[in-house]
């Protein structure tokens, strides 16, 4: 039996971002995060292959599109997201959701860098995304 975590599904929304950052800009994001993944102690359950991190960043981009106010993507070519279910043959622990946090984290580093103070990506919304990764992660955790 799979273990859940007490939280539950994520108890914050996705902030908006679709129309600040827009699709390209999203897309980076997620590409930066897979390319940290790709390099980081649970690389093992990532692609390595450049490639394979461009179609796998572009597939979890179709999701955040969607999730963060875009058009509707990942539903379209994959069906609903049931991303909790997508992931239980992977075993995922509190210790291999900070990573993967912190990778994202430092995508967003990245793409801020990138995009410039004027970007509309204010701290508020930057938090607010922080806090929907964070529970949406922490709901992912499947192993103790």
């Amino acid at each position: 039996m799979n273990f859940v975590p007490p939280q539950g599904p994520p108890q914050t929304s996705a902030p908006k971002l679709y129309p600040i950052l827009g699709e390209e800009n999203i897309r980076k994001l997620l590409y930066f995060h897979y390319k940290n993944l790709s390099e980081s102690e649970i690389k093992n359950l990532f692609p390595q292959e450049e490639e394979q991190i461009k179609i796998s960043a572009d597939k979890n981009a179709d999701f955040f599109i969607q999730v963060l106010g875009g058009p509707p993507y990942f539903s379209q070519k994959y069906g609903a997201p049931m991303m909790r279910a997508r992931h239980l043959k992977f075993p995922i622990t509190y210790q291999a959701r900070n990573v993967w946090l912190d990778c994202f984290f430092r995508a967003i580093e990245q793409l801020k860098k990138e995009l410039g103070e004027d970007s509309g990506f204010t701290k508020e919304i930057e938090d607010s995304f922080k806090d929907f990764l964070r529970s949406f992660s922490e709901w992912m955790v499947n192993t103790q």
